[in-house]
């Protein structure tokens, strides 16, 4: 089979990135071919004030890179066009254009964009709602994207052009949600219920020992919306308890004050992974509702479990007391590293159950199976002999 796969990069390694190499090396370790259309958005940091100003207009459709997948289609002719991320480089154009070609689409929903301008359901460090199925009005006077009027107002056009248009009800054959609390978002929000399956995202196992250590472990961006709040509450409040922190932080000397906090900054993947087989549990603070995050599988992978904010994607990933530890408040956190603290048989029972759940829903081997099913089912429903 040829896949095509199609995503802006964004100026900030996340998970989107992590998702578009694994599934392009399993496929072509299974023996598919794979092309990439893949454009940068920290190309972006070189355009001059016309080019932006050219590039806000065509967030609707984007007839450079348009142009560029039509030669693509034409050259390779893939047998089915995976989409992951469109803005702002490429634009939502590129589904009419692979129908127009007789190429079936599938698009992943790492986020929300499809509903909410900044992609997350998330304002002034809270979960917000306010424009969930309505229009995206709100959105703007908020400046909800880049903290901008202008450029939340071009956001919001192009998500409600191809509203009223039917771009999302018709030209794409299937959405794969990640959790089922996104589809569930997805259909409140006037998503084709149809068109939407639950597809768990998947992470490659690295062979390290695994050990419980005596420390608990963050990684991610230190900001509000991945539950900073959350986390300095934690610290200041267990200080018999260790803490090593791995991520960009604007604030990096807000950890210096604490003698039971390691902060790392950003380190690469084999530092992360070194840490992850080391620690008791990865603290997972986020205040939005996220994708399916990569933390999280990487975790399990490394038998260890998740004590997570019970919202979003982690309500459906979490079960408590089997794979990980839920909480709703600061003080609910601290409850629950305090009771991996007192029992240790816990903590190797909740990474017992995280390491069942990557074996049998986020390993590579059925994420393998998991999409090339979509794939096959998509195509036969597309071109039946």
């Amino acid at each position: 089979m040829k896949i095509l796969q199609i995503h802006s990069r964004y100026k900030k390694r996340g998970g989107e990135e992590t998702v578009v190499e694994e599934e392009k090396s399993v496929l072509e370790r299974y023996g598919h071919t794979v092309i990439q259309y893949i454009r940068d958005n920290a190309e972006t940091d070189q355009y001059s004030a016309l080019q932006l100003a050219k590039l806000s207009l065509s967030q609707r459709n984007n007839k450079a890179a348009i142009g560029e997948i039509e030669k693509v289609l034409r050259d390779e002719k893939p047998d089915i066009c995976h989409v992951h991320n469109v803005y702002p480089l490429i634009s939502p154009a590129v589904y009419e254009t692979c129908q127009a070609h007789g190429i079936p689409v599938v698009q992943t929903l790492h986020n929300y964009k499809m509903l909410c301008t900044n992609a997350l359901f998330f304002r002034e460090g809270e979960v917000c709602e306010l424009c969930l199925n309505q229009n995206l009005l709100k959105s703007v006077k908020y400046k909800c994207y880049k903290d901008s009027y202008l450029a939340t107002a071009v956001q919001a056009d192009a998500i409600q052009y191809h509203r009223k248009t039917g771009t999302w009800q018709t030209m794409v054959d299937t959405y794969i949600c990640l959790t089922d609390f996104q589809k569930g978002k997805m259909i409140e929000g006037g998503m084709p219920a149809a068109r939407l399956k639950v597809k768990p995202n998947f992470v490659e196992s690295v062979n390290l020992p695994h050990t419980y250590g005596d420390f608990f472990l963050f990684v991610g961006r230190l900001d509000e919306s991945k539950g900073l709040a959350d986390l300095l509450i934690l610290i200041e409040s267990c200080r018999q308890s260790n803490f090593v922190l791995i991520g960009d932080s604007e604030s990096p000397d807000i950890f210096s004050k604490f003698d039971n906090v390691n902060y790392l900054g950003a380190r690469d993947r084999e530092v992360v992974q070194d840490y992850m087989s080391r620690c008791k549990a990865v603290v997972f603070p986020s205040k939005y509702y996220e994708g399916m995050p990569m933390v999280i599988l990487e975790a399990f992978s490394h038998k260890k479990g998740v004590i997570a904010r019970n919202v979003g994607a982690m309500s459906s990933m979490i079960k408590h007391g089997i794979n990980g530890l839920r909480y709703d408040d600061p003080e609910g956190l601290i409850e629950e590293v305090k009771k991996l603290e007192q029992d240790k048989q816990l903590v190797q029972n909740i990474g017992s159950g995280a390491f069942s759940d990557y074996q049998n829903i986020y390993s590579v081997e059925q994420g393998y199976q998991n999409l090339i099913s979509l794939y096959n089912s998509i195509i036969d429903e597309k071109h039946p002999v």
